[in-house]
């Protein structure tokens, strides 16, 4: 199924997210928390590109392997930024071979130290937006022409189109928000069917979001993404390097309980309660940001079960 007919399925979805292991890691560890998401069950799950210049390959072998071992429906994160044209047509090629079906198109970030702006080489696409008219344009049976061929003589030859279901990512709190509003908008309009957000703490910027975009006429499902915070340290760290708004109250009260069995039950209890926030505003479901700690997660998305 793609992910669009999961959520039209369904009440609410719930679903999580994994990072695969640091190239020259073992596996043991991201098949431990695939075991433990299906236990759930959670109903898809997506598998990052690795980002800030890390090292980590295989998303779409992971992506496989949670299809075809694991019977769960999988989405492999594609990212863009450090890419041909060319080379982007062959690696989605790869994952429209091996079944995945389900993409979340994105720009890329730039390696850990390097400013945001960036001028792509030529070639390359600068805008998520780019990627998703590209994808979509393969799923109309249009390839890139190899160069030195005839451009007509190539239209005429009978090409498959692929049936990628296109996601890409929501950002409810990037200001200006008239931006956040038209970067998404412009990506619908390429052809982009459902989205995941970045890391959110908080539902009434995600509410203020989805009105603004019913507004302009945008309402494709757009799931938040939830990061259960078990430490004080993690949160000003993740304020640092991404720029979250994590509330003031959630930081002190880890603060005054700094041990790791009540920094747990602090961040489930915040968690799930804004993801009752988050539903209630219109949410589709909840897409919860493993890291390293699949139980947790994992006891969340029971809790929402219920």
């Amino acid at each position: 199924m793609t992910i669009l007919e999961i959520i039209e399925s369904k009440s609410r979805t719930l679903s999580a997210e994994i990072i695969p292991p640091r190239n020259g890691a073992e596996t043991d560890v991201i098949l431990r928390q695939i075991e433990r998401l299906k236990e759930v069950p959670v109903d898809f799950i997506s598998v990052t590109k690795g980002a800030g210049g890390s090292l980590r390959g295989g998303t779409l072998p992971i992506a496989q392997m949670i299809k075809s071992r694991f019977d769960i429906c999988a989405i492999a994160h594609f990212t863009c930024r450090d890419y041909t044209i060319e080379e982007i047509e062959n690696n989605l090629m790869d994952h429209h071979y091996f079944g995945i079906g389900n993409i979340l198109a994105l720009r890329g970030d730039p390696p850990d130290g390097s400013p945001d702006h960036f001028k792509p080489a030529p070639n390359r696409h600068t805008y998520a937006w780019q990627l998703v008219d590209q994808i979509k344009h393969l799923n109309e049976g249009q390839y890139i022409v190899r160069q030195g061929f005839d451009k007509a003589a190539t239209a005429k030859r009978k090409a498959t189109p692929t049936d990628f279901s296109i996601g890409v990512a929501a950002h409810p709190e990037h200001l200006p928000h008239a931006d956040a509003v038209s970067f998404l908008k412009e990506k619908v309009k390429h052809g982009a069917e459902w989205a995941i957000s970045q890391m959110i703490f908080e539902s009434a910027p995600y509410a203020k979001y989805l009105d603004s975009l019913a507004k302009e006429g945008v309402n494709i499902p757009i799931i938040p993404g939830l990061r259960i915070i078990t430490q004080a340290a993690t949160a000003e760290r993740m304020k640092k390097k991404f720029g979250l708004n994590i509330p003031i109250s959630l930081i002190s009260t880890l603060e005054k309980f700094p041990s790791k069995e009540d920094g747990k039950k602090i961040g489930l209890e915040f968690s799930l309660k804004l993801s009752e926030e988050l539903l209630q505003a219109g949410a589709p479901g909840i897409h919860v940001f493993v890291m390293n700690d699949e139980n947790t997660a994992a006891e969340l998305l029971l809790r929402l079960k219920k």
